[in-house]
């Protein structure tokens, strides 16, 4: 977990840019005692901000756009992955069912 002020240093970004992206729900930190706290994601979220932002040149317009297909990608891998561990735990011949009716399929 880091504060507003370590995800400032750390990952290079200006305050005023870093409020904006909070500002606009780009990034959505916990508040414990006054303090903004990064988690992990939110951090991972920054970084990619500050990628697509400052390394790519995307503007700010897009950025909307751009953030809910990749949130949409990751929620579908996420979920991708839930359907492979529960497919993983099925019997072998209900996997080999499954493998049949998906393989006809296409």
């Amino acid at each position: 977990m880091k504060t507003f002020d370590d995800i400032v240093i750390d990952l290079d970004v200006s305050g005023s840019e870093l409020s904006d992206w909070i500002e606009s729900n780009w990034v959505l930190p916990t508040q414990e005692d006054g303090t903004l706290i990064f988690n992990d994601e939110d951090e991972a979220r920054v970084r990619l901000l500050r990628e697509l932002i400052h390394d790519i040149g995307a503007n700010y317009e897009a950025m909307p756009i751009i953030l809910r297909s990749m949130d949409q990608v990751y929620n579908l891998r996420k979920l991708l992955g839930h359907l492979a561990t529960a497919i993983q735990s099925l019997p072998s011949d209900a996997r080999q069912d499954l493998e049949d009716i998906i393989r006809n399929q296409g």
